[in-house]
């Protein structure tokens, strides 16, 4: 079987899973593609445009939160499925597909679900078009489609919304997440024994994520540094030059802090695994491997579309949402001097309901291929 993955290139929360679920296509013995959408569209401004403007959002998370949220309605997601039946739009869809000849395709990010699915019944084609929410616990409304053949969700929260915005049961598909290849893959590793192979030391540490857009604030950082912790702080993403010297600046003022940062990681499930706690903006991607490898996420900056991780966290208090870096200083120390506040965390985590894992995805994922095959062909 070949398995089409189509993902926006606004950062990486929409390749990760892309390439995820790709890899777990090739060990289950299938083949298949991992490409742009837009690129596979012909439309490179579209394609420049969804980049250049989530970088910017990311930098001004009020704006973004505010943006989105006017823009996420049902009538973009009629745009949305409207707009893309242009001649020259279809047209390039209908070549790609004719060329790659896809027993499905998969789409990791919402605009997929309304653009692909739209011109696919267009042209009457017999491909299942699924969606993953890349959002985990939501799909934007902006992407809802009735005609979407499988929806698939991976947090109980994010069913309940798609059932909520109109899904049907049939459509939407409670599946594992899927962790990509070096969080999926890696050997499971005590605190000790990655900041053994990190050559960290072993103490209470503290992981920065700043994702692959290098986009973050040390102002937390400053913070615990003043109350004189003797903590590991390790930062990861990749690093601007002003970054990189305001950091070794704080390691200079702070000597009882030990600052780590190696910036853009590939190992980054070995990061997770040395850290006490896991701290950034709500990536889901990150989220979702913490909570994967056992670690709470402090999430700094909440966005529109990652908005009910809050009530992820009020429901299973595996984490927090916190913006004041004081406060944040204040949730982190009273957790790393508590035994107590561990354990409990610990058995919290365990219990998620949730299941980390792309090769059970893909396997869930081609059942329902079959599914939607199956039933095209009993009304022949």
């Amino acid at each position: 079987m070949f398995g089409a993955m189509l993902y926006v290139n606004a950062g990486k929360g929409h390749y990760v899973p892309a390439k995820a679920a790709y890899d777990a296509l090739l060990r289950s013995g299938h083949t298949g593609c991992v490409e742009d959408m837009f690129a596979v569209l012909k439309s490179p401004f579209w394609q420049w445009f969804c980049r250049a403007e989530w970088r910017f959002l990311l930098r001004h998370p009020q704006l973004e939160r505010c943006f989105h949220a006017t823009q996420d309605t049902r009538f973009t997601a009629f745009l949305l499925s409207t707009l893309p039946l242009i001649l020259p739009v279809r047209k390039a869809f209908m070549e790609w597909h004719e060329a790659t000849n896809p027993d499905f395709i998969l789409c990791t990010n919402f605009l997929g679900g309304t653009i692909i699915t739209a011109i696919a019944k267009k042209e009457k084609l017999k491909t299942p078009i699924f969606v993953y929410a890349a959002d985990v616990f939501n799909n934007p409304s902006a992407g809802f489609n009735r005609k979407i053949d499988r929806i698939l969700v991976t947090s109980l929260i994010g069913t309940e919304n798609l059932y909520r915005q109109g899904y049907s049961k049939e459509q939407v598909v409670f599946a594992p997440f899927p962790l990509q290849s070096s969080v999926q893959t890696m050997e499971q590793l005590s605190r000790q024994q990655a900041r053994q192979m990190l050559n960290l030391e072993d103490r209470f540490t503290l992981l920065l994520n700043f994702g692959g857009e290098g986009i973050g604030n040390t102002a937390l950082i400053e913070e615990l540094g003043k109350r004189g912790l003797a903590w590991q702080i390790v930062v990861v993403g990749t690093l601007g030059e002003q970054t990189k010297t305001k950091l070794a600046q704080l390691a200079r003022s702070y000597p009882s802090l030990s600052i780590q940062s190696p910036g853009f990681v590939t190992n980054i499930g070995t990061y997770m695994c040395a850290c006490d706690v896991q701290a950034g903006k709500a990536g889901a991607n990150a989220l979702m491997e913490s909570m994967a490898l056992k670690r709470p996420f402090m999430i700094s900056e909440l966005l529109h579309a990652a908005r009910d991780t809050k009530k992820f966290f009020a429901r299973y208090q595996v984490g927090w949402v916190v913006r004041n870096h004081r406060k944040q200083a204040d949730i982190l120390q009273g957790f790393a001097e508590s035994e107590e506040q561990h354990e409990a965390m610990e058995e919290r985590l365990a219990k998620l309901p949730i299941s980390f894992d792309s090769d059970q995805f893909i396997s869930l994922l081609l059942e329902q291929v079959q599914t939607c095959l199956l039933s095209d062909n009993s009304l022949l």
